[in-house]
Formats: C-alpha cells, sequence, structure tokens
C-alpha cells in the first residue's frame, strides 16, 4: 500500500509540473520580399516561419508538408503596376506548388541559391532562377516553351515585417 501511495504521490508531482511548466509558444516571423525587373515587371511576396524550431539556414522544394515554412505567398505585377498573378504556394506549413523551391537565411536575412515561386502551369507565371546571378520572370504558354517576359541580375529585397 505504501509503494501505491508513493507512486500516486510521484506521478501526480510529474502531472503538476508539467502542467505548470511553461512551453514556448510558437515564434512565427514574418519577412516581405520583392523583386523589380529590367523592364519594370515586379514580384512581392511574404513568408513566415516559426523562428525558434527553423534552423539558421533552410531549404524547401516540391509539393506537400514543408521543414520551416508556415506561409509564402507572391504577387506578380506588369510594368504599369497591374497584378498580372497571385500565388500562395505554402499555406498552413503545407507546399501547393510542383516546381516550388526556396532558400533562406536567417542570420544576414537572404533568400539565396536557386528559386521557383508562383505557378507552373499553362497560363501561369513563375519567378525562377539564382538570387544576386539571374532571376527571370517567366509566362507558361498554352503551348510551347516558357519564356521570359522580364529578368533582372538577381536582386531580391528581403525586409522583416514590423508590428
Amino acid at each position: 500500500m505504501r509503494k501505491l501511495i508513493s507512486t500516486l504521490i510521484l506521478i501526480t508531482g510529474i502531472a503538476l509540473t508539467m502542467a505548470f511548466t511553461p512551453i514556448s509558444p510558437a515564434q512565427a516571423i514574418t519577412y516581405d520580399f520583392s523583386w523589380n525587373g529590367n523592364g519594370n515587371y515586379s514580384a512581392k511576396g511574404s513568408f513566415s516561419f516559426d523562428e525558434i524550431i527553423a534552423p539558421s539556414s533552410f531549404s524547401e522544394s516540391g509539393p506537400g508538408a514543408t521543414n520551416f515554412l508556415q506561409s509564402l505567398n507572391i504577387s506578380f505585377f506588369d510594368p504599369a503596376n497591374n497584378l498580372i498573378a497571385a500565388y500562395e504556394n505554402v499555406v498552413n506549413g503545407v507546399s501547393t506548388a510542383n516546381y516550388f523551391k526556396f532558400n533562406f537565411n536567417k542570420n544576414t536575412p537572404e533568400i539565396f541559391g536557386l528559386i521557383d515561386l508562383g505557378g507552373g502551369v499553362s497560363g501561369e507565371t513563375y519567378l525562377q532562377g539564382a538570387v544576386n546571378s539571374d532571376l527571370s520572370l517567366f509566362q507558361v504558354p498554352q503551348s510551347g516553351a516558357d519564356f521570359i517576359i522580364d529578368r533582372n541580375s538577381g536582386s531580391l529585397v528581403v525586409k522583416e515585417q514590423r508590428a
């Protein structure tokens, strides 16, 4: 009987400790990014992730559950600043794009390497290439090869959203 009471006291103590120990809440952080092509087409977007669990540098690609990104959206604009297309590539930690590619360094904070953001099927638009080297805005035609509608030297501006 004493052993049973001791075990119950121990279990109760552990349960109370767990119940009253603060758990770090998710620390979502959001960044905005923008791209401007040489022909005055542009892209604007944002992405978010839990800064507590994400490593200093991370990559995401393809469809399905992401490792760290919680959201990523991008919109494309023509030279007159009219919306061409808008995409939600990541929603609630799930990538919806087959060709999705994204890399981010929290320390710098920079998007880096090869990226592929936006659409990917007939009639859609996407931004693809190497950051700081060559980024191109593509249009996917009804038939034939995708074609470039604008490009730049790979420049992409990233800024943390402030509350």
